[in-house]
């Protein structure tokens, strides 16, 4: 079986120049013992292929690492140590703190009897001037005792427009062709509209945000979504090897805060951000944003955070959050056969999964946020907590608070007053006329562990699921068909949430 070394450090090249530097030092230490010329007595290595996944050209990969080891009695001297593509090699690497010169061969290395090298490897591709990745071969080659050993090198290079503080001058179309890496941040001025098309990718880089002072079209289809995620491609050095792609606070947000803004998002996912999407108001001009067939998923914060605005939510999954999947301050929302689901497990989770308020407390300071209308039908609000929705009113003033929560499953106890009309509750928080509490079966997997066995986190519905067959029909034929195109009227009793089992 080929054993593959996947990445374990983030360092760019001067981390791995003084890696070189700090290896010297240990290195210096001469080797005091006798050397076999044995042909037999070889080199093993840590694994037999070093992967980068899929990089992007003209970007400094992420350095990856393996060991090197001399499992003989007696020390071994390494006649040549040398990248197979010589000097035109894209890759670089140093030998526990010696960097090879132009030609890139190391000469005489020795290693003592039952020791160890550490090996570097990080490499910069040219640009290809293709839309497809290209894939890169290479190996490091050992020569000891006569006999050849090598470790193969791959990586997958693929061009991307690199736009780095970006500023739009005049309207903007992202297309599918190549996908757009982003660093610090892309900004979209008043008056000015960025249109993402179907398939669009764009990739930000740590701590990059989108700026939205105009307005925001993503254009995605079932075929061809629209994806907003972290440049990471490599992975976590942790039992599961979880992507960093699964992983929150990889990048910084979207953020819409023009409050005469215009904004549409249509088969979008976003995820592995600070906050998904922010979009904010005044008391006196609210934006508007549609969100449609949309998943915003695994966010430090929030996955949408609406302050004074005007949000449609429809088909959509928002899931994995550190606070609230939504957050309604103020405004007006529209929530309708969505799943929103928060089983965030990367820290303290900082509140529930669903909140609408209509006011805001700083210290001594109470502000008010009216809340004209929230509707939710049709959806799921669930989570690991016991419960997972929160109605926040202010019960001194009159600010307005008008809510309406109809036919969706929710993580609570049976709520009684007006706000609630003919939901569903988990049964683990309400017994049954016996006085018993039961296990709730919602989703077909709720947990990042053992990714390898169970997958990564599934929110459609598992079989026997307490949300199949209880939708409102009449809300369901102005929504025939679910996230992913599957036709909810089929069967004559539609589900609940954003898919249809």
């Amino acid at each position: 079986m080929r054993r593959t070394c996947l990445l374990r450090y983030g360092m760019r090249q001067k981390i791995f120049i003084l890696a070189a530097c700090v290896w010297a030092l240990l290195a210096t230490a001469c080797v005091d013992e006798k050397f076999t010329d044995d042909p037999t007595a070889v080199l093993t290595f840590s694994c037999d292929t070093l992967s980068f996944d899929t990089m992007f050209t003209n970007v400094p990969s992420r350095t990856l690492s393996f060991y090197v080891y001399n499992r003989n009695d007696k020390a071994l001297k390494i006649s040549s140590v040398r990248l197979g593509r010589g000097g035109e090699s894209y890759f670089r690497y140093n030998l526990d703190g010696r960097i090879p010169p132009d030609n890139k061969m190391l000469e005489n290395v020795e290693i003592k009897a039952k020791d160890s090298l550490f090996v570097f490897v990080e490499m910069t591709a040219d640009r290809n001037e293709v839309d497809f990745p290209v894939y890169y071969l290479d190996s490091m080659l050992f020569v000891t005792n006569g006999v050849t050993q090598n470790v193969k090198l791959v990586v997958y290079g693929q061009d991307a427009v690199v736009l780095d503080a970006y500023t739009l001058a005049k309207n903007q179309t992202l297309t599918a062709e190549r996908p757009y890496l982003i660093f610090d941040y892309m900004y979209v001025p008043e008056d000015v509209t960025l249109t993402l098309a179907a398939g669009a990718r764009l990739y930000f880089h740590d701590k990059a945000n989108l700026v939205v002072d105009g307005h925001l079209v993503a254009q995605g289809t079932p075929e061809q979504p629209v994806l907003m995620r972290t440049d990471r491609f490599d992975r976590m050095p942790d039992e599961d090897l979880t992507p960093y792609d699964y992983m929150p606070g990889q990048w910084g947000g979207v953020y819409l805060q023009n409050a005469h803004g215009r904004h549409t998002l249509t088969h979008t996912h976003i995820r592995g951000c600070d906050a998904g999407v922010v979009v904010s108001g005044t008391a006196i001009a609210q934006p508007s944003l549609k969100l449609t067939n949309c998943i915003l998923h695994t966010m430090t914060q929030y996955g949408l955070f609406a302050q004074n605005a005007n949000v449609e939510v429809v088909n959509c999954e928002l899931s994995n959050c550190g606070t609230a999947c939504f957050y309604q301050l103020g405004g007006e929302a529209y929530v309708a056969h969505t799943t929103i689901a928060n089983y965030y497990t990367w820290g303290t989770r900082q509140d529930v999964a669903m909140v609408i308020a209509n006011y805001y407390v700083d210290g001594n300071l109470l502000y008010l946020f009216p809340v004209k209308s929230a509707v939710v039908e049709n959806s799921i609000v669930f989570g690991n907590q016991s419960r997972e929705i929160a109605l926040l009113r202010d019960t001194i003033t009159d600010a307005a608070y008008n809510v309406t929560i109809s036919h969706s499953l929710l993580k609570c106890r049976r709520q009684t007053d007006a706000y609630f009309v003919d939901n569903y509750w988990a049964n683990s928080q309400n017994p049954d006329a016996d006085g018993v509490y039961h296990a709730d079966t919602v989703f077909v997997n709720t947990s990042i562990r053992d990714i390898a066995q169970t997958g990564y986190f599934d929110f459609r519905l598992a079989d026997r699921s307490s949300a199949c067959g209880k939708a409102d029909v009449a809300v369901a034929e102005r929504y025939p068909t679910d996230l992913e195109g599957k036709n909810r009227l089929a069967d004559g009793a539609p589900d609940l949430g954003a898919y249809e089992k």
